[in-house]
């Protein structure tokens, strides 16, 4: 909470699974009064799907913007769970949109800054200024053989370690 308080914009919380991380940022979120989006990634995430969600409507299939970029548009905090489980392609967009404040979207719009010399244009969708990322991974190596996002994306965000509770804290 300190964190998001002094003025840091994202965080990245590694722990085991199980050890809590999602109900920590839902507590955070809810004492800081922040409306979350969550993704959830996995093996088979692409930047497409990162971006954009098909859905049905009236038996045609449409699609929409992701949770990424209605947390983008609306400010919100998107909360990115199991980030160690993508494929590098999608933590590298992840990353450059932390530290780049850009992004290009599947269907050819892009996420800019409200200083990029295209905020303005029909194709562009500016950054909120009070848009946050919330990153959960779990630790690299043994039982969960994802990525070691920490080496790959970590020195962009404020990491805490979640340890698993202990006894008296879990009854």
């Amino acid at each position: 909470m300190r964190d998001l308080i002094s003025g840091e914009k994202h965080l990245l919380l590694l722990g085991p699974q199980g050890c809590g991380k999602n109900k920590l940022s839902d507590k955070l979120c809810n004492l800081l009064k922040y409306e979350r989006e969550y993704v959830q990634l996995h093996r088979d995430s692409t930047v497409g799907t990162l971006t954009l969600s098909p859905s049905l409507l009236d038996g045609k299939l449409i699609w929409e913007d992701s949770p990424l970029v209605r947390a983008v548009k609306n400010g919100y905090v998107l909360m990115v769970d199991e980030a160690d489980k993508a494929p590098v392609e999608v933590t590298s967009i992840l990353k450059s949109l932390v530290e780049d404040e850009e992004m290009l979207l599947a269907d050819g719009r892009r996420i800019v800054s409200s200083k990029h010399p295209l905020s303005n244009d029909k194709n562009s969708i500016v950054l909120h200024e009070n848009f946050k990322m919330i990153v959960l991974a779990n630790r690299p190596g043994f039982p969960f053989l994802g990525n070691n996002f920490f080496r790959d994306v970590g020195d962009i965000f404020p990491t805490h370690t979640i340890d698993n509770p202990d006894e008296n804290s879990e009854r």
